[in-house]
């Protein structure tokens, strides 16, 4: 019979797999996306409830699957830690200054300040941060499985929006792409670095 940790493992897998599909046709297929949501309720229930269940996914597999990896360093632990802190409070400090409704794939005005000047993306930058510093922070097997088709969706994310997002915004988004990186470079990095304090 299959463990509680088993079970949790599979949902997520199942709810991974399901994104992931669904914003690869997203890239290549845009009449036919599941992201980003725009105006249609079967989007935003599809893709909130997968989401919600990925989600889900990280403190139930950390309580269920800590620590049956490879990695026993304190040391990669503390930065561990310290990584998925810094990329939960970046992401959501991101998601603040969108506000809730454009980050769930909705129509509004095109951010191209405040954290949106270094990276076109920086609520994936953030996820994706938290992602490396849980798996390493927890030393699951199960998690980090789960965490690199994660992060997998969330690099995803901004490939599936991009068609929508030329389309709404024309001209504006091109010259926001030519001046901002999807990610990270350089750059935006340094550019960032010099805007904390202290």
């Amino acid at each position: 019979m299959a463990s509680r940790s088993d079970r949790a493992f599979l949902t997520t897998m199942i709810a991974d797999a399901v994104l992931i599909v669904g914003y690869v046709v997203s890239v290549f297929v845009p009449d036919r996306r599941l992201w980003p949501i725009g105006d249609s309720k079967w989007r935003w229930w599809f893709n909130w409830s997968a989401l919600s269940v990925v989600f889900t996914g990280f403190p139930v597999l950390a309580y269920r699957d800590w620590d049956s990896f490879r990695v026993t360093s304190v040391s990669l632990r503390i930065v561990g830690t310290l990584l998925s802190v810094f990329g939960m409070a970046f992401s959501l400090s991101a998601l603040f200054e969108l506000g809730w409704m454009e980050s769930s794939g909705r129509e509004g005005d095109l951010r191209t300040d405040g954290i949106y000047e270094y990276t076109r993306n920086p609520q994936s930058v953030g996820f994706v941060t938290f992602i490396v510093g849980a798996m390493l922070a927890v030393n699951s097997q199960k998690l980090a499985v789960h965490g690199s088709l994660t992060a997998l969706i969330y690099i995803l994310f901004p490939f599936a929006e991009e068609p929508w997002l030329r389309e709404h915004y024309g001209d504006e988004y091109e010259q926001y792409c030519e001046q901002t990186p999807r990610f990270l470079n350089i750059e935006s990095v340094r550019g960032l670095v010099g805007k904390l304090p202290g």
